[in-house]
C-alpha cells in the first residue's frame, strides 16, 4: 500500500496528540490531585499563601491589602481570626472562601485550591 501524503500528516498529527496527551496526564493537573485526607495549615495552606498570596503589592510587607498579612504561618494564622476571615461553623460562609471563588487570586482561582482550603476550615481551620 502506498502511502498518500495528506495519510502521512494525519498519521503524524495523531501520534502527536497521543503523546501529548500522555504528557499532560504526567504532570497531573492540580484539580485532579485528590486532597488530602486531613488538611495541615503548615503543609498544605501556607505554602499556597506563599506562593500565591504573599506578594508585594497583595497580602505582604508593611501595607498588606485589606491588612491581611499571609507571608507566614504564625502571621496568616493569626491574622484569618483576628480579621473573621474564617467561619467554622459556616465553611462557605468564610470571607477567605467568598473572595477566593470571586476574585481573588487576580491570577484566577485555581478549583483545587479552593477546595483545599474549604476542606481545611471544614475540618475546623486548625493549625497544624
Amino acid at each position: 500500500m502506498k502511502w498518500q501524503p495528506y495519510s502521512l500528516k494525519l498519521l503524524f498529527a495523531f501520534v502527536v496528540i497521543i503523546v501529548m496527551s500522555k504528557c499532560e496526564k504526567e504532570k497531573g493537573s492540580p484539580s485532579t490531585k485528590p486532597l488530602p485526607a486531613v488538611v495541615s495549615f503548615t503543609r498544605d495552606i501556607q505554602p499556597f499563601f506563599s506562593s500565591t498570596c504573599a506578594n508585594p503589592g497583595c497580602h505582604s510587607g508593611s501595607s498588606p491589602k485589606s491588612g491581611l498579612d499571609l507571608s507566614d504561618s504564625l502571621v496568616s494564622y493569626n491574622n484569618l481570626f483576628t480579621k473573621h476571615e474564617i467561619n467554622t461553623l459556616n465553611p462557605t460562609a468564610s470571607n477567605l472562601y467568598i473572595f477566593m471563588n470571586s476574585n481573588m487570586p487576580p491570577s484566577g482561582k485555581v478549583p483545587y485550591d479552593l477546595a483545599l482550603v474549604l476542606k481545611w476550615i471544614d475540618q475546623g481551620a486548625k493549625n497544624n
